[in-house]
């Protein structure tokens, strides 16, 4: 095992710092926390985001791109996108000077991080979505050793699914990209993964999950992650051929054959999946002529407001995505069974080749009307307590379908990729009766359209102000969204590192003034930094 001396260890890192190396061609990343020194691999493993250009936060480092966070100590996931683990690296200060030992101790995402004991309980998850296939991971990362089934609707192995309507759609991402696991890795962990397994209903007497094909399936606990349908849109001509929705990697493999041989796509609905849509069928790859449809006068104005919505609306313009907007469709037009075109409820009528339609989500519950399960009569969605737990103890549920306590009052749902997979650890590690307590997860998305990148954190159905740091008319943005004077959620452009930071500030409570929001000087991840440091450490 290789050792190097990377030098004093008063004077390497000041404490609550970090700092990239490359080492033997291995890059690293050295952080320094409550005067101790670790060292972990430098790339997020999500999608290879540099970690050294994240956030520090006590002994958790947060990517910039997609905000996967690591434990510093032992590399250690602790949450979503990223699946896997970061090679740690042994550190030792010796006669004053900081030196590492080659190679790293990689610790695999599932294994056990307790006690092996015998344990003949069957955990059963349906829906091989994100909250399902992260459910299952972290099941096997905090130790379960029993049986884990895994049953999923569609033909293929749980894929990455954000990308369906971005890089996948545009011809940029390869389909051997998208799985987030090969099957032969459920196989080596003992996950009984069974493909094209339909659930018909939910027998909570004798807990036992019925298919719609073969025998029941018999669980200790279950968790329902069944994701959302998309919505139809019933108006006359809805079933004639050439109009999709995009859900799956099949109906994208299905737009993409479309693609090649049309000139010309209808996309309805001017949402985050509609929106992407035309980002990757106008892109130079696809070639296509795009026309959005949408019931608001702006893109995105129910979630970012006008400002920030116009200018996506603006960058699609401006790559020749044409639009009408405050516009529904009454009617599709047909010709020989296939669809030819929209009516618009103003009289105008559009032609194309074939037709999107991002309308909005439902929540894939139907299977649970018999199941006595308490559900949200409004959305169909499963109410659970704040861990996840449904009206059923031995039952839970995670990601779209489930409506959980929001802070304060209500309840909540959020259709968001990193939430179910949030809620899949969560979940998790409540079936298995762990203390999750400790740790607040706090909701991010992310949207790619055209060169225009934008993250957001936080959640927000409703804000009485907005505070801008910067202008959104320059693409490099902050969008504070407050109710009350309470910060809600944050949008922003070319800021990663101070989303990054956001999201601390939302996970601790701290409190941000306006003028704060506002002043390009005032230092998010600073004070991040100083508000969450210990008392102790901030003497040193």
């Amino acid at each position: 095992m290789a050792e190097h001396k990377l030098g004093s260890a008063v004077d390497l890192l000041h404490e609550g710092e970090m700092r990239a190396f490359e080492l033997d061609d291995q890059k690293m990343l050295l952080t320094r926390v409550d005067g101790q020194y670790y060292a972990l691999g430098a790339t997020c493993t999500h999608y290879g985001g540099p970690l050294a250009e994240g956030v520090l936060n006590g002994h958790i480092v947060m990517c910039p791109w997609h905000h996967a966070c690591f434990d510093v100590r032992s590399g250690l996931r602790t949450e979503p996108p990223a699946l896997d683990n970061v090679p740690h690296y042994e550190v030792q200060v010796r006669e004053g000077e900081v030196v590492i030992k080659f190679p790293a101790e990689t610790i695999d995402s599932s294994e056990s991080q307790i006690a092996d004991r015998t344990d003949d309980r069957v955990f059963v998850i349906v829906g091989g979505g994100a909250a399902g296939n992260m459910a299952a991971e972290e099941l096997r990362q905090s130790g379960f050793q029993g049986e884990i089934v895994l049953l999923s609707a569609v033909s293929n192995v749980p894929i990455d699914r954000p990308n369906l309507s971005k890089e996948y759609l545009a011809g940029k991402a390869k389909p051997e990209w998208m799985p987030l696991r090969s099957k032969s890795w459920y196989d080596e962990h003992k996950i009984d993964l069974r493909l094209d397994t339909r659930v018909q209903s939910i027998d909570t007497e004798a807990r036992a999950v019925k298919l719609k094909k073969g025998d029941p399936v018999g669980y200790d606990k279950l968790l329902l992650a069944t994701g959302s349908t998309p919505r139809k849109l019933d108006v006359p001509g809805h079933d004639l051929e050439g109009i999709f929705e995009l859900r799956t990697q099949d109906d994208a493999d299905a737009i993409i054959a479309e693609a090649a041989s049309g000139q010309r796509v209808i996309v309805i609905g001017s949402s985050f999946i509609g929106m992407e849509v035309a980002a990757s069928l106008g892109s130079d790859e696809r070639g296509l002529d795009v026309m959005v449809i949408g019931q608001e006068t702006t893109p995105f104005e129910k979630t970012l407001g006008r400002r920030v919505g116009l200018i996506f609306q603006q960058t699609h313009e401006a790559n020749g995505v044409q639009f009408r907007l405050g516009r529904q469709v009454a009617r599709f037009i047909g010709k020989e069974g296939r669809v030819a075109g929209v009516e618009l409820n103003s009289g105008e009528t559009l032609y194309g080749d074939f037709v999107v339609v991002g309308i909005g989500v439902t929540p894939a519950t139907d299977f649970l009307s018999n199941s006595g399960l308490k559900m949200d009569e409004k959305s169909g969605a499963l109410l659970v307590d704040e861990h996840l737990q449904t009206s059923d103890p031995h039952i839970y549920a995670a990601g779209d379908i489930a409506s959980y306590p929001a802070q304060g009052d209500g309840r909540e749902r959020i259709e968001h990729w990193r939430v179910a997979e949030q809620q899949g650890m969560v979940a998790a590690r409540h079936m298995l009766g762990l203390d999750e307590s400790v740790q607040r997860h706090v909701p991010f998305f992310w949207t790619n359209q055209w060169d225009l990148h934008l993250r957001y954190v936080g959640h927000a159905t409703h804000w009485d102000d907005v505070v801008f740091r910067g202008r959104p008319e320059d693409r490099n943005f902050i969008a504070f969204y407050l109710a009350d004077g309470r910060l809600l959620a944050a949008a922003g452009c070319q800021r990663n590192r101070d989303m990054a930071a956001l999201e601390f500030i939302l996970r601790h409570g701290l409190e941000l003034t306006p003028d704060q929001m506002r002043d390009e000087d005032f230092d998010l991840p600073e004070f991040v930094q100083s508000s969450t440091m210990p008392a102790s450490a901030a003497q040193h």
